[in-house]
């Protein structure tokens, strides 16, 4: 994931998640929700900053997510949003329930 500006004053993890990061970041959103990013670290118990926490529950973590091909109604939808706003990736995603903004 690299490294992100909110964290280079700070000691924090950066690179891969572990099973046991996941895990913590889940059970908390899970029990309290993410209302501020910058205090889920913390409150985790996590050595991460809150934009690699959001990332990282956004992209992967959420359970409504969708993984794999995208279905022939999902490629529609894409067809005809670009149509309508061209190259606006994460403009269009918000048009796919459980999608990112990255597939």
């Amino acid at each position: 994931m690299g490294g992100h500006s909110c964290c280079s004053k700070q000691k924090v993890k950066r690179g891969l998640w572990s099973p046991e990061e996941d895990k913590k970041l889940i059970k908390h959103i899970t029990n309290h929700g993410h209302q501020c990013w910058s205090s889920v670290p913390r409150l985790a118990g996590l050595q991460r900053c809150g934009k690699s926490c959001r990332l990282r529950w956004v992209n992967y973590l959420r359970p409504d997510l969708k993984r794999g091909s995208f279905s022939a109604e999902e490629e529609q939808i894409i067809i005809d949003v670009h149509r309508i706003l061209g190259n606006r990736w994460a403009q269009i995603a918000k048009h796919l329930p459980g999608r990112t903004d990255n597939e």
